[in-house]
């Protein structure tokens, strides 16, 4: 058994050999199994399996080693501490951003740690460093790294939970890892979470060591000033491990070839797995999905049911307000009433979002002005600024008249009214358009963050250059924020959410995708344009093939 005490360091080495745990003694551990990840195992423990090395064919969902929980108050001190240190991502904690009434659940015995970490993870404090402040694919990594103690496996489990996020929010893809059989496998209910990728663990593959070094970094620093960018996203496209800059190397030693060059297999299907490890193509369209997807339009009806009406003023927050997650004092009640009753049109609406306080607040109070103007044509125009003369004029506009005349001179101008009219929802207009320049398509994949980001993850200007230059922006391909947004899941029911393998041959030369054979990754959705995008340059599919 493993004791309970708790590391004096912050090292690796005193984390898996001390795992924290805390057991309010007389609080029944047979709950109603409200998952299935605890329903298997509630199965699994009544199966009699002793713990310790044993065939995981037996039953895969039973904790694999157990230790005495203690009760006393110095013990819940320590998980408390360490829930903090773990799931906070090593970050200051001041008095005031504790979770104070989490804390009282868990001493009278009405949390187990496990919900307790469910409850910091979703913690306000929580969703402002790892959610809103950074990109999706750096979120998912911390994500994982804080609840199950490891980085993610492949891209294609971390596309998983970006397109959990996209669809059911933030609290969803928390509930999908604390929920799974995996932390239950390997925390159950009473242990905190630890880094248990050190020591190469069976269930784990050899590069799960590497990976989470690259995340980790330094066990001195904080998670949350080690930048919004994704570290391991170069590693999860060329499907290299990570190299470890060892102390050695100071005085000339360096690591063999084998070890710096050394490709690493992913890992087989598992509980968590994406089931698919192929390696990532750094092309925008198939994987950002904009460039090849006819964006949704929504357009009220008249006869229009209360939930189609609840489908258009969502899509309005979604756009208007940049993809955000609003909390109910925050949304436009007023308005909302009066659009369902008939009283605004859909165009009217949409002003009244740009007029909100809770947009002056997101976009004006906190952004440099050229990053508010190149954000409101992002949200009511549906595009990115063509050139410094527009910035200019709108830049005008806001000194000279204010907020108010600012917004009202996107949805009152002719081009929102002959677009979008008086019943559509704005959308990103990606798609190539008479009378606009190419360089438009650059820069609104510089503009936008993807189907998962927030619009208030930035606050300087991303365009500045551009069109100040009248250049194509830089890093618009690249940046780690677009990648994979497919939005869909292996096995899924819906034929739409379906992923799909196309393998291609003999592409014209001078494309994007350069090499003899392609590989593109599409959801059942996308099928269509994307066997358009790849005819029209000369392709040859060779097989169509569904992800399970």
């Amino acid at each position: 058994m493993s004791t309970n005490k708790t590391s004096s360091g912050f090292g690796a080495e005193s984390k898996w050999n001390n795992p924290v745990s805390f057991q309010k003694k007389g609080a029944s551990n047979q709950k109603a199994a409200l998952t299935i990840g605890e329903f298997l195992k509630n199965s699994c423990d009544q199966m009699a399996i002793g713990v310790g090395p044993r065939s995981h064919a037996d039953c895969p969902h039973r904790v694999t080693s157990e230790c005495y929980s203690p009760d006393d108050n110095a013990s819940l001190d320590d998980v408390i501490a360490a829930a903090y240190r773990q799931v906070f991502g090593n970050a200051h904690v001041m008095d005031f951003e504790r979770c104070k009434e989490l804390e009282a659940q868990l001493r009278n015995g009405e949390l187990t740690v496990r919900d307790f970490v469910r409850g910091l993870a979703k913690s306000s404090f929580y969703k402002q460093r790892f959610f809103t402040a950074v990109g999706p694919q750096r979120g998912i990594d911390l994500n994982i790294k804080h609840l199950l103690g490891r980085a993610p496996h492949s891209q294609a489990e971390v596309s998983a939970k970006i397109a959990l996020q996209a669809e059911h929010g933030q609290e969803a893809v928390i509930d999908s890892i604390v929920d799974s059989a995996e932390y239950l496998e390997v925390f159950g209910s009473d242990v905190v979470p630890y880094a248990r990728a050190w020591s190469s663990p069976a269930d784990l593959a050899t590069s799960a060591f590497p990976l989470l070094a690259a995340i980790q970094k330094s066990f001195a620093g904080s998670d949350s000033a080690r930048g919004g960018s994704s570290n391991l996203i170069s590693s999860y496209a060329s499907g290299l491990a990570p190299r470890i800059n060892v102390p050695s190397e100071s005085i000339g030693v360096k690591p063999t070839p084998s070890f710096a060059a050394g490709r690493f297999a992913s890992r087989a299907p598992g509980v968590t797995s994406g089931k698919d490890g192929a390696p990532m193509r750094g092309d925008s369209y198939v994987f950002f999905g904009l460039g090849q997807r006819e964006q949704e339009t929504y357009q009220r009806c008249p006869g229009d049911s209360t939930d189609q009406l609840n489908a258009l003023i969502r899509a309005s927050y979604k756009q208007v307000m940049g993809n955000p997650h609003l909390m109910e004092f925050e949304r436009a009640i007023t308005a909302e009433s009066k659009y369902i009753d008939g009283y605004l049109s859909t165009r009217e609406f949409v002003r009244a979002l740009g007029l909100s306080a809770e947009y002056k607040r997101r976009f004006f109070e906190t952004n440099a002005p050229y990053r508010f103007i190149e954000l409101n044509f992002k949200h009511f125009l549906g595009r990115a600024p063509k050139s410094q003369a527009e910035i200019s004029e709108h830049t005008k506009i806001l000194a000279e008249s204010g907020y108010e005349a600012e917004i009202c001179s996107y949805v009152d101008s002719v081009e929102y009214q002959t677009t979008f009219g008086e019943d559509t929802v704005p959308f990103a207009r990606i798609l190539s358009e008479n009378g606009r320049s190419q360089v438009a398509f650059n820069r609104h994949l510089k503009l936008a963050e993807g189907y998962a980001a927030s619009d208030t993850v930035q606050t300087g200007s991303s365009l500045v250059t551009s069109v100040a230059t009248d250049t194509v922006p830089g890093g618009w391909s690249s940046t780690t924020t677009r990648i994979n947004r497919t939005g869909t899941q292996s096995g899924a029911a819906d034929p739409t959410k379906k992923r799909f393998r196309i393998v291609v041959s003999a592409q014209a030369a001078r494309s994007r995708q350069r090499t003899a054979g392609n590989t593109y990754l599409v959801s059942g959705k996308d099928m269509s344009s994307q066997m358009k995008y790849i005819h029209s340059r000369g392709g040859k599919i060779l097989s169509i093939t569904e992800v399970m």
